[in-house]
This record gives structure tokens, C-alpha cells and sequence, in this order.
């Protein structure tokens, strides 16, 4: 009888109401036995005739029918929390931490709730690398990288090797940022050896093939390329300084914002477009604005100086290729200057510390190494221990290259 009172009492401090809402303290007196045993007086008399089981079962419910809610709720938000927890770990294949070139890295979600990479702040550049191109992007992955670019119906890309390359390094699509190209058959490197679609699609598309056949041809040869079902960016080509009419660019745009629009593409952008007025016409007159800008780091085009607070206002991924190849590497590889500030940072290669001039200014370098040990030092020294620049350093290193590089 004690027990069953004590059990009674702890019932009343953890709930003191009944199952009407009012309060027992209020409706009930306890006293003391001689004893010392506590009893309830309760307020609601009870038959003390026989009653069944059931109805005692289904009084005892009625009487802790919160605290057994509150029990159901908090099992089910165990449930809930244990189960999202695997199903991360499974999607990422090993339960390791998302990251992008050695950093962690946010995911972008779409209309279809589809977790996705976001862009990286470095991107491994495929072009060039032939039969090789899958061996270099699995080792490009392995090092760090997470955004790779590649690019369709160019002679100079092996975009279904960049498929087999992702594929092999064993990291799940959606760590992964794949960036391609559209570059229309008049357009100087176009070439058809990416052709890899159903047979419902002409590939390579026909000599008289529209502005508007070429990119639904392109991108389902790409989607097929890649082995994948969406494809984070792709960017509108032009040769050097040899832009499309803009009539042309901007039918194939409305082409590519139906494909955004589907879910299919995430990012749209243009290639070497040096020209203001160019860009801010395709910038006004577009519904999906370009994400993205991709040019040459080159003395002949002033380094984009004037272009680039454009950029920044459009809130535009600056992407810059020839860093290494091309003027500037060439003023920075036997500087005595650099080198001291290249010592200075640590021992960092010049060609690191021209990476990592980029990115101060707002860039993301494409980096197309060749050699695993460079990909991982540019892996490390660009995103996992970003090297930190004293201003003064800084601008000293940029007047080696332009002496209005910083503004």
C-alpha cells in the first residue's frame, strides 16, 4: 500500500492536474498516518465494488495520458534525428564531412530539395589532357578539388572522360560542382569528338543546324558525357576576343534558361567577353542573369581592371584562366621580388603565390596541373591554409604585374 501511495504522489508532482485540467492540490488533502505512511484523499470517489481490469487500464491511461504523449513525441524526434543522421551518412558514402577544395563546404538547394555542391573557390581545368583527362581528374578530386570544368563539342576537352574521372574517385555527385561549355559550330575549336546522345538527337548536329538545335544537342551529349542528370554550370563560349554576334548568344541563353528552369541546369555564364557594353546588354536583357565570368588573366585585356567592380555589383563568380601560361606568370616566375615574399609566406612556390594573389582579388583561378604534388600544395595553400597576406605585400606583389592591379 505505501508503494502504490508513493507512486501516487510522485504522479501528482510530475502532473499535478487531473485529466479535467484541475488542479489535485486544490481538490485533494493528505495527511499523515500514524505510521508515517502518506495517503491521498482524492477528490473523485471510486467505486470500491469490483471493476475490471480494463476499465483500471484504461483509468491509469486517462491519468498520465500527457506524460505518455510527451514520451511518444520524444521517441519520435529520436527516431527522426537518428534517421536523417544515416541517411547523410549513406549519401555521402563514408559519413565524412562535405568538403570543397579542403574546406567545408555549404550546399546549394534547388526546387527539388536536391542537395548540390556549390562552386568552388578554385577549380580544376580539364582542357587540354586527352586520353588522360579521367586519370587526372580522379587524381584531381583526390587532392582536394571539387569544382572541375570541362567542356562539349570542343576539340580541346574530353568531357566524357571527366564522366569516368568523377565516377572512379568514389565521391558522391552532389560534392561535386561540373561546370561545361556550349560553343556553337562557328565558334574557332569547335569540334564533335564529346558527341554521345540518343539517337532522338542529331550529333553532331547538322550544318544547318539552329542556334537553338545546337544547345539541346550539347547538353543532352554533355548530361550523357558526365553521367549525370543535372549539370551545375554551363557557359556560352566565345573564342578569345571573337565575340558571337549577340543575337546569336542570346537565342542559345533562352535555350539554357528552359534547361534552369527544368532543374537541369543550375548556372549560366559566358566565356572571354572583355566588352562592357557586350555584357551588360546580356546582363539587362536576360530573365536567368549569368553567375558566371570566365576570362583570360592577361596583359592584352588590362587584367579586366575596369571590368571587375562590374562583376563584383552583379555579384559574378570571376573565373580566370592562362594565370600561369600567360603575362603574368611570366612576370612573376624569375622575380626576385616575388621570390622574397614567396620566402616571406613560408617557402610557397611563386606560381601558389600567384594563385593566391587571384583569389584576393576576387578571383577563382583554374588550375589544370598535371603533377599530383603541385595539385595537392595548391589544394592546401589556396583553400585548407589559405595563405594570409599582409597588405603591404600584397600590393607589392600586385605592381609586379600591373600597377593598377589593386585599386
Amino acid at each position: 500500500m505505501r508503494n502504490k501511495d508513493m507512486r501516487r504522489q510522485r504522479a501528482i508532482v510530475m502532473n499535478p492536474y487531473d485529466e479535467r485540467g484541475a488542479c489535485i492540490d486544490e481538490i485533494s488533502s493528505a495527511s499523515l498516518s500514524a505510521g508515517g505512511d502518506i495517503t491521498i484523499a482524492a477528490s473523485r470517489r471510486r467505486s470500491s465494488s469490483s471493476s475490471s481490469s480494463s476499465s483500471s487500464f484504461t483509468s491509469m491511461i486517462r491519468r498520465h495520458r500527457r506524460r505518455i504523449a510527451r514520451l511518444v513525441i520524444a521517441l519520435a524526434l529520436i527516431f527522426v534525428f537518428h534517421r536523417d543522421r544515416a541517411y547523410k551518412s549513406i549519401e555521402r558514402g563514408d559519413g565524412s564531412s562535405t568538403r570543397d577544395g579542403g574546406m567545408m563546404m555549404s550546399t546549394s538547394y534547388t526546387t527539388s530539395e536536391r542537395r548540390r555542391a556549390d562552386m568552388g573557390n578554385i577549380i580544376y581545368g580539364s582542357k587540354g589532357k586527352g586520353e588522360d583527362t579521367a586519370m587526372f581528374v580522379t587524381s584531381a578530386i583526390h587532392s582536394g578539388f571539387r569544382h572541375i570544368a570541362t567542356g562539349g563539342f570542343h576539340v580541346e576537352y574530353d568531357e566524357a572522360g571527366v564522366g569516368v574521372g568523377w565516377k572512379e574517385s568514389g565521391i558522391p555527385r552532389h560534392e561535386l560542382y561540373l561546370q561545361t561549355l556550349f560553343v556553337s559550330t562557328s565558334v574557332i575549336g569547335y569540334g564533335t569528338r564529346n558527341c554521345n546522345v540518343d539517337a532522338s538527337f542529331a550529333c553532331p548536329p547538322p550544318s544547318n543546324a539552329t542556334i537553338e538545335d545546337q544547345v539541346r544537342s550539347s547538353i543532352e551529349s554533355s548530361l550523357s558525357n558526365l553521367q549525370s542528370s543535372y549539370i551545375d554550370a554551363v557557359l556560352v563560349h566565345n573564342f578569345r576576343a571573337r565575340l558571337q554576334p549577340y543575337d546569336e548568344t542570346i537565342r542559345a541563353w533562352r535555350v539554357l534558361e528552359d534547361y534552369v528552369d527544368r532543374d537541369i541546369v543550375r548556372h549560366l555564364g559566358i566565356v572571354s567577353v572583355h566588352d562592357a557594353e557586350y555584357l551588360t546588354k546580356l546582363y539587362d536583357e536576360t530573365r536567368i542573369k549569368p553567375s558566371i565570368i570566365q576570362n583570360r588573366f592577361h596583359s592584352n585585356r588590362g587584367y579586366d581592371i575596369n571590368l571587375r567592380p562590374l562583376f563584383r555589383q552583379w555579384g559574378m563568380a570571376n573565373q580566370l584562366f592562362w594565370i600561369l601560361t600567360g603575362s603574368a606568370g611570366g612576370r612573376v616566375r624569375n622575380n626576385d621580388v616575388v621570390k622574397g615574399i614567396a620566402k616571406k609566406m613560408g617557402g610557397v612556390s611563386p606560381q601558389v603565390l600567384l594563385y593566391s594573389l587571384v583569389l584576393e582579388l576576387g578571383g577563382t583561378p583554374l588550375i589544370g596541373s598535371q603533377n599530383i604534388s603541385h595539385m595537392r600544395e595548391d589544394v592546401d595553400a589556396l583553400t585548407r591554409h589559405r595563405i594570409k597576406w599582409e597588405q603591404a605585400d600584397l600590393v607589392t606583389m600586385a605592381g609586379q604585374i600591373h600597377k593598377n592591379l589593386i585599386q
